[in-house]
């Protein structure tokens, strides 16, 4: 059997997440009682009033009866809102805690989980008037002070913001987030002595923190107290070698010592990773010409040359972390306080890549189309928006976006093929061949070229242009093992030339042997060849290494009507009936005409009978 993978078109799943059987049950027997007809269970809208579980909440709340359960309207919008939430539906999910928490004011957590959606989904002004409600009914909740005053730092409003860092570490003085957030705000202020003190502060909760680290030692060094600075970097560095920034404030603390053996290490740990950096390069020159730093040099800033003095954006660097660390959720929510002030490329690229891993592929694209406004001559850009429009199966946008990157680089091949297998998707075969035949021109060494040309022209029906192709990519790769399968089938099809077909698959299952599709070609060479036990022997193979596949249990069923095996030969045959007419995914263009399935099945059906 053909299996035409398109070895430089990789296919990412998409993980399927599914509600607990429990949630949903739950959710029914609270709805059979509902007078909703035609209502949807992810509606935040839908109106619960008329329930008889609800009338009666209403009823004894009416005679003030003691309360022994909750308003059943907050425990739907519960149930709905962790349905959504498992499915990364994060706007919905803060609607339904709106609800949750207009049902039952009381519960506390609810308020926190609609705040923290709230700013997953950037709605900040919102979340600031929801924190400040909460907060006056829960003033000793720690996580809606700190949030408020997240939200508040980044819209630039510094003095409520350390308000509510202020009493984020009243509530809990073990809370190192609050005086490094309350920290960095100081410093953006000017008040370098106060933030020290802050990071001093967090440091003593959290001594391996490495961005506390990193914070506490920019700030010594601005003070000039270097062999401290140099203590928290180091720390900083030890905790987390990737913290690139804190490196670099490491190295020139220990220029400004005079230790330039471990300055120039520090630096050229720093240009492995960013070889383009003149900043670093010009140090590293200065440092091997003078053998140590001038005195004089590089005090400026207070301590901080220019190149370091900007204050590094704080929730980026806490996002980055979290990012590193997969814990997404967090890293969005970081994300969104950065974007308030700064829109540049990193928060959306990153964003854009947690929605993916959580299967938002709409949200996913949002973000890359903001990337492209804000770098519109970007092919890496280009190329990756026109990825997640192929991925969602927007294949005319995934076509116009590489058409144009095309335009942009008409010399490159990569783009040409890339068009090609968009229009592929989109069954518009002829210009995926015109495009194959262009990126070959540009780039005539590429066997998975020739090896997709060849089966984009067995599609449309050429098959010696296909063949021709294949053997193409197998002089330039004699292991390609998908194109010996693909030419050993086709010669079994044409029933020619089988043992040149039989050395094309023992060829292809060298490679891989135990792929299935390769194994039903050599069992239906076999069957071509007259050696149905041989063949009968492959293709209970092929099953073992394949998903239920309609060609092969048509094959399945020609090799054992072959051999007298009626009965079973009809069960093969009944089996690739009903993954024809009812198939999980695309076929690939090959799938067994369902009449001949039927005529076969009744063949066998009267050659059971007249064996009786």
């Amino acid at each position: 059997m053909k299996d035409i993978t398109y070895e430089s078109n990789p296919i990412y799943g998409l993980v399927q997440r599914r509600t607990s059987a429990g949630l949903l049950i739950l959710c029914l027997l609270f709805l059979t009682n509902c007078a909703t007809p035609g209502g949807t269970l992810d509606s935040a809208n839908v109106d619960l009033s008329s329930s008889y579980a609800v009338r009666s909440f209403e009823n004894s709340k009416k005679h003030s009866q003691k309360q022994d359960t909750r308003d059943p309207r907050s425990y739907y919008h519960y149930l709905m809102a962790l349905q959504a939430e498992k499915q990364y539906q994060m706007e919905q999910a803060a609607s339904h805690y709106k609800e949750v928490v207009q049902h039952d004011p009381e519960a506390e957590r609810f308020h926190e989980k609609w705040i923290r959606l709230l700013l997953r989904t950037g709605q900040l002004d919102e979340a600031v008037r929801v924190g400040q409600s909460a907060i006056a009914r829960f003033p000793e909740n720690e996580e809606i002070e700190m949030v408020l005053g997240d939200i508040l730092s980044s819209q630039g409003k510094v003095e409520e913001a350390i308000g509510h860092y202020d009493r984020a570490s009243q509530i809990h003085s073990g809370n190192a987030r609050a005086p490094l957030l309350k920290g960095s705000l100081l410093e953006q202020s000017g008040k370098y002595d106060q933030a020290l003190e802050e990071y001093k502060k967090g440091a003593i909760i959290e001594p391996n923190n490495p961005l506390v680290q990193f914070y506490l030692g920019r700030a010594y060094l601005r003070a000039n107290q270097l062999q401290e600075a140099e203590k928290s970097l180091e720390k900083a560095v030890s905790l987390k070698p990737n913290l690139l920034q804190a490196r670099h404030h490491l190295a020139w603390v220990l220029e400004r010592q005079g230790k330039t053996i471990q300055a120039l290490k520090e630096y050229g740990l720093l240009l492995k990773l960013k070889p383009d950096n003149a900043s670093i390069k010009n140090r590293v020159s200065q440092l091997h010409a003078l053998g140590s730093l001038d005195s004089k040099e590089g005090r400026g800033a207070e301590g901080i040359p220019p190149e370091l003095e900007k204050q590094p954006n704080i929730h980026m660097r806490i996002a980055t972390i979290y990012f590193e660390q997969t814990l997404y959720m967090r890293a969005l929510e970081e994300f969104q306080l950065v974007l308030v002030k700064h829109d540049y490329k990193d928060p959306h690229v990153l964003m854009a890549r947690i929605y993916e891993v959580h299967g938002r592929l709409d949200k996913a694209v949002v973000e890359f189309e903001k990337l492209r406004k804000l770098e519109p001559e970007s092919l890496d850009i280009l190329l990756y928006t026109a990825r997640l429009y192929s991925l969602m199966k927007n294949t005319q946008k995934a076509v116009e976006l590489l058409s144009r990157a095309v335009e942009i680089e008409p010399d490159n091949d990569q783009f040409y093929h890339s068009l090609a297998l968009a229009y592929m998707a989109q069954n518009e075969n002829v210009k995926a061949i015109e495009n194959m035949h262009k990126a070959l021109a540009l780039n005539s060494k590429k066997d998975s070229y020739y090896f997709e040309l060849g089966a984009l022209m067995e599609k449309q029906g050429d098959y010696k242009g296909a063949m021709e192709n294949m053997r193409l990519a197998i002089e330039l790769n004699p292991l390609h093992s998908n194109a010996h399968n693909f030419l050993g089938y086709m010669y079994a099809l044409e029933g020619r030339d089988l043992d040149q077909a039989l050395l094309h698959l023992k060829k292809a299952l060298t490679t891989q042997p135990r792929n299935g599709y390769f194994l039903d070609s050599l069992g239906w060479i076999y069957f071509k060849k007259g050696e149905s036990e041989k063949a009968l022997t492959q293709i209970q193979k092929a099953l073992i290494y394949t998903e239920p596949d309609p060609v092969l249990y048509d094959h399945l069923g020609d090799i054992l009507f072959s051999l007298k095996n009626y009965d079973e030969a009809s069960g093969a045959w009944k089996n690739s009936l009903f993954l024809t007419v009812n198939p999980k995914g695309d076929l690939g263009g090959e799938a067994p005409d369902p009449e001949t399935l039927k005529n076969k099945i009744n063949k066998a059906r009267i050659l059971l009978q007249q064996s009786y």
